[in-house]
């Protein structure tokens, strides 16, 4: 059976209410072969004194470095790491103790570049389970959804470093981990472990929330992507049509948080790339011209056809 070492890269930024859940529960795992590497960018908190207790832990490693964005931290991490797998966990989530175990044998087949799993996903207190199931080729399905929560990975280093790790660029800020996915999905087969193996906690500092920023950053994600040299015809097409269903993704959130303009805009753009479809045209229009409780009766009205 395969027994490489994991590397954990914990990303610090200010963490200290949540820091210490997230060590004890990688501390926790069944299979001892990791080393977890707390990687501290820049924080002004009590952070580096929570992690001071830990040091001792022959497991653990700390570094300091000037706060660069959480990229630049995973970077630092991924350079500095020993193990030939690679995991990460941000600060305010947390693993389950199995979670090596269950992972680490599915890297026996050489293809497998990346492992994740299903997650819980705690919004306050109240869970639901994430259960996604794409695995081998999952280069099209992530350009479709990023489906593949950041703290259930695990990566193989070498090809993480074949992809060049993550793009520290700030306009990929909330999405750079799906970028690295992509990367990795061209390159490699990606597997999944259909059990919960992580908790992703939603709380109001959680960047994904903002609608508008993320849609920026999901263009550029799908933008850069599109750039790579050795895409095939299929695969640019398929760039074309994850552009398309961004504008479509944020122009629903958008309308249902109210913000008429910003799904108006969505939607005006979603017809330029398909022109023949006059009702997105129509639609956005209509947004433009809506007061606040038409929108809100629109909206009561939609949620009653569906």
């Amino acid at each position: 059976m395969v027994d490489l070492k994991a590397s954990i890269i914990v990303a610090v930024y200010n963490g200290e209410k949540t820091l210490e859940y997230t060590i004890e529960s990688i501390l926790a795992q069944t299979r001892d072969n990791f080393e977890l590497l707390l990687i501290d960018d820049g924080s002004t908190d009590g952070s580096a004194q929570l992690i001071s207790k830990y040091l001792t832990h022959p497991n653990v490693k700390y570094f300091k470095k000037e706060n660069g964005g959480v990229a630049s931290a995973r970077n630092f991490g991924i350079k500095v790491s020993t193990g030939a797998l690679i995991g990460f966990c941000d600060q305010d989530d947390q693993w389950k103790p199995e979670k090596l175990e269950k992972q680490v044998p599915l890297f026996e087949r050489e293809s497998v570049g990346l492992v994740y799993s299903w997650v819980d996903v705690d919004d306050h207190g109240e869970r639901t389970l994430s259960q996604p199931t794409a695995e081998g080729y999952c280069f099209d399905a992530l350009l479709d959804k990023n489906f593949i929560s950041c703290c259930t990975v695990l990566a193989r280093k070498s090809v993480l470093e074949a992809v060049n790790g993550f793009d520290e660029s700030r306009e990929l800020h909330g999405v750079d981990d799906r970028h690295v996915w992509l990367k990795i999905a061209k390159v490699s087969d990606v597997a999944v472990v259909k059990q919960s193996l992580a908790i992703y906690f939603i709380h109001g500092e959680n960047y994904s929330l903002n609608n508008q920023k993320m849609l920026v950053a999901d263009l550029s994600c799908i933008r850069k992507i599109s750039s790579l040299p050795d895409l095939t015809n299929n695969e640019r097409a398929l760039c074309r049509k994850a552009t398309f269903n961004a504008f479509m993704h944020y122009a629903n959130n958008m309308f249902y948080r109210n913000d008429s303009v910003g799904a108006s805009e969505c939607l005006f753009n979603a017809w330029k790339l398909k022109p023949l479809y006059i009702h997105l045209l129509a639609s956005s229009l209509l947004l433009r011209v809506l007061s606040n409780n038409a929108l809100v009766k629109l909206k009561a009205i939609k949620n009653r056809i569906r």
